[in-house]
C-alpha cells in the first residue's frame, strides 16, 4: 500500500503540470483562432440596406423641405404609439 501512495505522491503533481500545461496551449489556440476574421462575408442583405438608406435619405430630404416645425410635429405625430395598461 505504500507503493500506491508513493506513486500517487509523486504522480499526481506531474499529472496536474501536464494538465495545466495541455489547458493552457488550448486557451492560447482558442484565442488566437478568434482573433482571425471570418473566411466570408454575408452579402444577402446588402441590396436590401441600400434600398433602406435610400428611402430614408428621400424621407429626409422630403422633410427638410417643409416650412418650419411642420416636418418635426409629422414625425412626432407618427411616431406617437398608444399606450395600453393591461391589467389592474
Amino acid at each position: 500500500m505504500s507503493g500506491l501512495s508513493a506513486l500517487l505522491a509523486l504522480g499526481m503533481p506531474f499529472a496536474m503540470v501536464f494538465g495545466a500545461i495541455a489547458a493552457w496551449r488550448i486557451s492560447k489556440r482558442e484565442q488566437h483562432d478568434e482573433s482571425a476574421p471570418p473566411a466570408w462575408r454575408d452579402d444577402s442583405l446588402d441590396e436590401w440596406r441600400r434600398e433602406r438608406d435610400a428611402t430614408a435619405e428621400a424621407e429626409r430630404a422630403a422633410r427638410a423641405t417643409l416650412p418650419g416645425k411642420r416636418g418635426r410635429e409629422i414625425e412626432e405625430t407618427a411616431e406617437a404609439a398608444p399606450h395600453q395598461r393591461i391589467g389592474r
